[in-house]
């Protein structure tokens, strides 16, 4: 169930192939998710915390930690079945130390539209 509320909000935030004017004025990338693993557990509401005593100040924002992490796990594990049903395809590794976010095409079209559009996005994010 949790697979399924993931990617549907993966194609909720992403542009959609072929890309409209509006989404080529804003640069957007197809079908491409690179928002981070944390921002899809804060979406779902998986990080507000159980008790004040729990909430640490980090960056100047009230943050529960551990309920941070156990979310992230979450979705990670959902997002690896997605991969492994060939559903998502992941062009890059996130890497929490050099803070960066991985990049993730849903493969929702045929093997062909999907080759075409995951071409465009390496070479428009220089992958």
């Amino acid at each position: 169930m949790a697979q399924a509320y993931i990617l549907e909000r993966l194609a909720l935030v992403t542009a959609d192939w072929p890309l409209d004017k509006t989404a080529q004025d804003k640069r957007l990338m197809p079908r491409t998710y690179q928002y981070g693993y944390l921002a899809l557990a804060r979406e779902f509401g998986m990080t507000l915390p159980d008790n004040l005593k729990s909430i640490k100040v980090i960056d100047g924002e009230p943050r529960d930690e551990k309920k941070e992490t156990n979310a992230v796990n979450r979705i990670s594990k959902n997002m690896n079945k997605l991969m492994d049903k060939g559903l998502v395809k992941c062009l890059r590794e996130g890497n929490p130390q050099t803070r960066t976010k991985g990049v993730y095409l849903l493969t929702i079209g045929s093997p062909e539209e999907n080759a075409e559009v995951e071409a465009y996005v390496r070479a428009n994010l220089g992958l």
